[in-house]
C-alpha cells in the first residue's frame, strides 16, 4: 500500500508539471532499481538492476510515444587492451560489474551515474562517471562521460558513447544523416541500410542525426556538441527484425596505446525531442554551433570580411586546365577560349579550378608541382584579365613515396619521418588508380598535418603560388573530404591515435597561411568536413550527389563560407541530370557548376545554366551574407524526375521533384527570398501556401517581387499569410522576393 501511494504521489507531481506546461525538470528514484528523470516533454528512465546501468525508457511524454526499442543498447560500450600482449576485452554499461549506483537529489542538476569494480579483476583500475543534464526548456538530456584507468597496463582503446536503439516511429518516419549536404532516408525501419564513416570527413560532415515522425510531430535529436571535432566514427544502422534504428558515436582515444590513459569526450551528448523534421534539428546544430564550435568564422553584416568580396559574389565555376597556351601561337589554346566564353555568356567574374597546371602527372610525384609547365604565369594573367579567377589544385595529405618518376627522390630521404605511422610503426600508404611509368600504382604516403616539415611544405607551396604566379586562389585538395588517420609515430609531438591533433595541425598550417597569403586572395578545399571551415573559403561540394539529399549542411554554414561545384558526370540521362544538380545547387545556395567549358556548345544546356547562375547573381547577397530559411513546401499533384547522375561511374539514380524550392533570407535587412526552379521539360503548377512571419517578415502586408535571370517579372502585394497558385514553366527558375509592403 505505502508503495502504491508513493507512485501515485509521484504520477500527480508529473501530470501537474506537464499541465501547467512550464519548462521543468523531474526527479524520481522508484522503489527498487529504476529511476526517472523529465526535461520538459521528454522522460528519461534508468534502470540499475544487475551489474550494471540501463537507459530503459526514453520517451515523449506531451505525445505517448515511447522512442526506445524493447531491447535498448547499452549507454556506452568499451575496449580496453593489455598492452604487454595486445589481447582486448569488451566492457559496457548493462553488465560487469560489482557496484553501481545513480546519484542525484537535485533535480535540476540531474544525476550521476557510477560504475565501479569491473567483474573481471584484471580490469580493476577502471571506473567509469556518466553525468545527465536535463534541460526542461529545450526537453532535451545533456550527457557528459568520463573513463578513470589507473592501470599500469591496461590502456582505453576504444570507447562508444553515446549509442540508442530508436523505435520504429510510424511508416511515415524519417531518418537524417550527415553524409554530404545531408540525407533523409525514409522507412528505415522496414528495410535493411547501414552507414558508417569517419567524422570530421566529407560522408559525415556534421555531429548530429536525428528520427522524427512528421504525422506525430515527434522525434529524436542525437548529437555530440564537441567543440573541437575530435575524430570519431559515426554510423547509421537499421534492425528490421527488431524495428529499430540504431545511431553510435565510437572514438578513437586519445593517448591509445598508453597504459593508464582515459577518455572524455569533447563536448556533451545531446539528446533532445525533436518536433519537426531535418531542417528543425539542422537549426538546434547551427544554434550550437555558432555558439561554441572553434571552427566557427566570424561573420558580419556582410558575411566573412576575410574572404575577399569578388570570391564572396562567385557565381559560376568552369572545371579543366590542359597546357597552358603559348602567347606567341596563334590561335590561342581551344580551351581558353571556351572558358572566356563561358565568363562572357555567365557574366564575369567566374572562376576555373585549373588541373594540370604542374609538370608532373595527376595523383603521381606529389608534392613535386613547382616550377609550373611553361607559360602557366602568362596563361592566369591574361584569363584573370577576362574575368576569370584562377584557382589551381595542388594535394595537401599526400607524398608520393617513389616521387621522381620510378626514384625514390625525396620521401626516404626528407618525408618519411614526418609520414603518419600504424601502431606496428608502419607507413600507412594510400592509392588512388593512377600508374607509374612501368605500370605499377602509385603509393603515396599519408603525411601528418602535426608536423612542421609538412606544415613548411605546403605553406610555400601555397604562397609561391599566390606570390609568383599571381592565381586568385588555391585549392588544397582532401583536406575536408579524407578523415583522419591514427598516428602513432611518437616523435610527432602529437596525442597517440584518436583526440583532435589532427584537425589541430591543419588549423596551424591554415593560420599561418592565412596570415601570410595576401588579402585579395582566397583558399578552398575538397568536400565539406565542418571542422575545418574558419580556415576556408569555400568548400568543394562535388560529391553531393546522392538520392534523398537535403541541404542541412547549407541551413548551418550558409553566409559562414561559400559552397561551390557538383560533378557534372556523363550517360543517356546527362542533360536531365545536369539541370536537376545546377537546380538544387541554387536552391542549396551553392555557386553554380564546376562543368567543362564545352558546355557553351550545348544550347539548351548552356541556356539553362546561364539562367539559373544570372538569376543567383541578382540574389547573391543572400548567399554570402544571409542564412538558409526553411524551403517552402508547395501542394498538388507534383511530377518527379529520375536521372543517372553519372557519379562513380555511371548508374547512380537520383530522384527529386521536378519543381525543386529553397529559401534564404538576410535577417538584419528585414528582406527573404523564395526559389522555385523546374527542371522538367513541361510546366509545373503548384500551390503555395505561405506566412511571411516565418520568413522573419511581420508587416501586415509583405510586398512580393517575381525575378527572373533578366530581372524583375512581376510584383504583387499580399497580406502577411496567403495562398497562390505558382506556374513555373518548363525549364526556368523563379524568384520571390519578400519584403514590407510600403
Amino acid at each position: 500500500m505505502r508503495r502504491l501511494n508513493w507512485l501515485v504521489i509521484l504520477s500527480l507531481v508529473v501530470l501537474s508539471v506537464l499541465r501547467v506546461g512550464e519548462p521543468r525538470v523531474v526527479y524520481a528514484a522508484e522503489p527498487g532499481a529504476k529511476t526517472v528523470v523529465q526535461a520538459g516533454d521528454l522522460r528519461l528512465t534508468l534502470d540499475r538492476s544487475g551489474e550494471g546501468i540501463r537507459v530503459v525508457g526514453l520517451a515523449d511524454s506531451a505525445k505517448g510515444v515511447e522512442l526506445l526499442t524493447a531491447k535498448p543498447l547499452p549507454l556506452f560500450s568499451l575496449v580496453l587492451r593489455h598492452v604487454p600482449d595486445g589481447k582486448e576485452v569488451p566492457l559496457d554499461a548493462a553488465a560487469g560489474w560489482q557496484q553501481v549506483e545513480i546519484v542525484g537529489t537535485d533535480p535540476d542538476k540531474g544525476v550521476e551515474l557510477h560504475w565501479r569494480q569491473p567483474k573481471d579483476g584484471r580490469l580493476k583500475d577502471i571506473q567509469v562517471t556518466a553525468r545527465v543534464a536535463p534541460d526542461g526548456k529545450a526537453s532535451a538530456f545533456r550527457w557528459k562521460l568520463e573513463v578513470q584507468n589507473k592501470s599500469t597496463d591496461w590502456t582505453v582503446w576504444r570507447v562508444v558513447f553515446p549509442q540508442i536503439a530508436v523505435a520504429d516511429l510510424g511508416s511515415d518516419a524519417s531518418v537524417f544523416l550527415p553524409r554530404g549536404p545531408g540525407e533523409v532516408q525514409r522507412a528505415l525501419w522496414q528495410r535493411a541500410f547501414e552507414f558508417h564513416d569517419t567524422y570530421p570527413g566529407a560522408w559525415m560532415t556534421m555531429q548530429f542525426m536525428a528520427a522524427y515522425d512528421p504525422a506525430r510531430n515527434t522525434g529524436l535529436y542525437f548529437a555530440l556538441h564537441d567543440p573541437e571535432g575530435n575524430t570519431k566514427d559515426m554510423a547509421v544502422e537499421s534492425r528490421p527484425a527488431e524495428k529499430a534504428v540504431v545511431f553510435r558515436f565510437d572514438h578513437p582515444v586519445h593517448d591509445m596505446s598508453k597504459p593508464g590513459n582515459g577518455f572524455a569526450p569533447g563536448g556533451e551528448a545531446v539528446w533532445q525531442l525533436l518536433r519537426g523534421d531535418w531542417f528543425d534539428a539542422a537549426i538546434l546544430y547551427r544554434n550550437w554551433v555558432r555558439s561554441a564550435a572553434v571552427w566557427y568564422p566570424l561573420v558580419g553584416p556582410d558575411g566573412r570580411a576575410d574572404t575577399p568580396l569578388e570570391m564572396r559574389e562567385l557565381c559560376a565555376w568552369a572545371l579543366g586546365g590542359n597546357d597552358p597556351w603559348d602567347p606567341k601561337a596563334l590561335p590561342p589554346e581551344p580551351r581558353m577560349v571556351q572558358t572566356k566564353e563561358f565568363a562572357r555568356l555567365c557574366g564575369p567574374p567566374v572562376a576555373l579550378h585549373w588541373y594540370g597546371w604542374h609538370p608532373n602527372p595527376f595523383d603521381n610525384d606529389y608534392p613535386h608541382y613547382l616550377p609550373a609547365k611553361k607559360h602557366f604565369k602568362e596563361a592566369v594573367a591574361d584569363l584573370q584579365a577576362a574575368g576569370v579567377l584562377v584557382m589551381p589544385y595542388i594535394n595537401g595529405r599526400l607524398w608520393d613515396t617513389r616521387d621522381r618518376g620510378l626514384e625514390d627522390f625525396e620521401f626516404s630521404r626528407i618525408a618519411r619521418p614526418a609520414a603518419v605511422k600504424d601502431e606496428r610503426g608502419e607507413i600507412v600508404i594510400e592509392q588512388y588508380g593512377s600508374k607509374e611509368s612501368d605500370g605499377t600504382p602509385v603509393r603515396f604516403a599519408v603525411m601528418c598535418p602535426a608536423t612542421k616539415l609538412w606544415q613548411d611544405r605546403v605553406h610555400d607551396i601555397v604562397l609561391r603560388l599566390y606570390n609568383e604566379y599571381g592565381v586568385k586562389g588555391v585549392y588544397i585538395d582532401q583536406i575536408a573530404a579524407a578523415a583522419a588517420r591514427l598516428c602513432f609515430d611518437k616523435t610527432h609531438g602529437h596525442p597517440l591515435g584518436g583526440g583532435h591533433w589532427w584537425a589541430d595541425g591543419y588549423r596551424q598550417l591554415l593560420d599561418r597561411i592565412r596570415r601570410d597569403m595576401p588579402k585579395d586572395r582566397f583558399l578552398t578545399t575538397e568536400c565539406n568536413a565542418e571542422a575545418y571551415a574558419r580556415w576556408f573559403d569555400g568548400y568543394l561540394t562535388w560529391h553531393w550527389q546522392y538520392d534523398g539529399q537535403v541541404p542541412a549542411f547549407p541551413a548551418v554554414y550558409g553566409g559562414a563560407l561559400q559552397m561551390f561545384g557538383r560533378s557534372y558526370g556523363g550517360g543517356k540521362t546527362r542533360d536531365l541530370a545536369m539541370h536537376m544538380k545546377a537546380g538544387q545547387q541554387l536552391v542549396f545556395g551553392e555557386q553554380i557548376g564546376w562543368i567543362n567549358p564545352s558546355v557553351v556548345g550545348e544550347k539548351q544546356n548552356m541556356d539553362f545554366l546561364r539562367q539559373v547562375v544570372r538569376l543567383r547573381g541578382h540574389l547573391r547577397r543572400y548567399f554570402y551574407a544571409g542564412e538558409m530559411a526553411r524551403p517552402p513546401r508547395v501542394q498538388g499533384d507534383l511530377p518527379t524526375v529520375r536521372a543517372d547522375w553519372g557519379w562513380g561511374g555511371g548508374n547512380w539514380w537520383v530522384n527529386t521533384e521536378a519543381l525543386l524550392t529553397g529559401a534564404w533570407r538576410l535577417p538584419k535587412e528585414n528582406r527573404a527570398v523564395l526559389l522555385f526552379v523546374n527542371v522538367s521539360d513541361k510546366p509545373v503548377t503548384a500551390k503555395l501556401a505561405l506566412d511571411a512571419a516565418s520568413y522573419g517578415l511581420s508587416a501586415a502586408k509583405v510586398q512580393v517581387k517575381v525575378l527572373g535571370d533578366a530581372g524583375p517579372v512581376e510584383t504583387f502585394t499580399e497580406s502577411r499569410a496567403f495562398q497562390r497558385e505558382i506556374t513555373v514553366p518548363a525549364l526556368t527558375a523563379r524568384a520571390w522576393e519578400l519584403t514590407p509592403a510600403p
